[in-house]
């Protein structure tokens, strides 16, 4: 771990400008650069950026260019704090397996810059102050119909409408889960084929499978690749597919990708759709039934 450490990067980060008033926006772009075969996270909004508060980031695409990987994002930051100098670094989260790794970009600074510079008088402080009584009252009797009141709408709501909210959260799951698999499928697929590592492959497929086993609700990922054909009734799709990967990654067969390998990761890609489209009807079926 010492040895890997030492030949990665740190991140370059740089503010926008090198003065701030409290409140005011000021940008700061952190950007990594590290070898393709990499896996990098940056900073998100779940982040401590102290002493500033997040107001907005904006991501952009990674480059790669001669096996090297560009990773860029500005933060829109803003401060209350008052002391005179605000410091700020940020890491760089690098996957290795099951272990990660941080990278820390050097320490960068802005000056803040004072309103009010001088006080030319002692100000005035009120050392005495006469209370006014107030009466405590709070009407009880008031909130406790305001609360049946609530409870009874809500539950008068559900009702009438809970199995059309249930089934119209659940394809808003199935959707959601869909894209979000769509997302990494693609980028996993995009990598091997830009940098021919087979860890991409095989990374691809276990999200495949881990997304079946979610879908399906079934557990797939622990499957055999005859398993899984045998699971859906011996697919012609699935059993070509499955095994043309499995050749690429454990019989290393080929070192880079070929249209055989390409062809198998977008059957893949192609079934987990369909069965995405049939668990929709499905579910948009159940509703119909009413």
């Amino acid at each position: 771990m010492g040895t890997q450490a030492q030949q990665l990067l740190p991140p370059e980060g740089s503010f926008s400008k090198d003065s701030v008033y409290i409140g005011e926006l000021v940008r700061y772009t952190l950007v990594h650069r590290h070898p393709a075969a990499q896996e990098v996270i940056l900073p998100d909004s779940s982040h401590n950026f102290a002493p500033f508060e997040l107001v907005r980031q904006d991501y952009f695409p990674t480059i790669t260019r001669a096996g090297i990987s560009t990773d860029s994002t500005v933060y829109t930051l803003r401060t209350f704090d008052t002391s005179p100098v605000q410091l700020l670094e940020l890491p760089a989260i690098v996957l290795q397996g099951k272990d990660t790794l941080q990278v820390v970009s050097p320490m960068q600074k802005v000056v803040l810059r004072q309103l009010v510079k001088q006080v030319d008088t002692p100000l005035q402080l009120r050392t005495q102050t006469n209370l006014a009584p107030v009466e405590e009252r709070f009407d009880w009797p008031i909130l406790l119909i305001w609360i049946v009141t609530i409870l009874a709408l809500v539950t008068l709501i559900w009702l009438i409408f809970g199995q059309t909210i249930k089934i119209k959260y659940q394809l808003y799951r199935l959707r959601k889960d869909h894209l979000y698999f769509n997302s990494r499928y693609n980028s996993h697929v995009d990598r091997f084929v830009k940098t021919g590592v087979p860890t991409s492959m095989e990374k691809a497929v276990a999200l495949w499978k881990n997304y079946l086993t979610k879908l399906e609700r079934s557990a797939i990922n622990s499957f055999t690749t005859k398993e899984i054909v045998e699971y859906y009734n011996d697919d012609e799709q699935v059993n070509v597919a499955l095994r043309l990967c499995d050749k690429a990654i454990y019989g290393n067969v080929t070192a880079e990708p070929d249209q055989e390998t390409n062809q198998a990761l977008s059957m893949l890609r192609r079934f987990a759709r369909s069965r995405y489209k049939t668990h929709r009807e499905i579910t948009g079926n159940a509703r119909n039934k009413q």
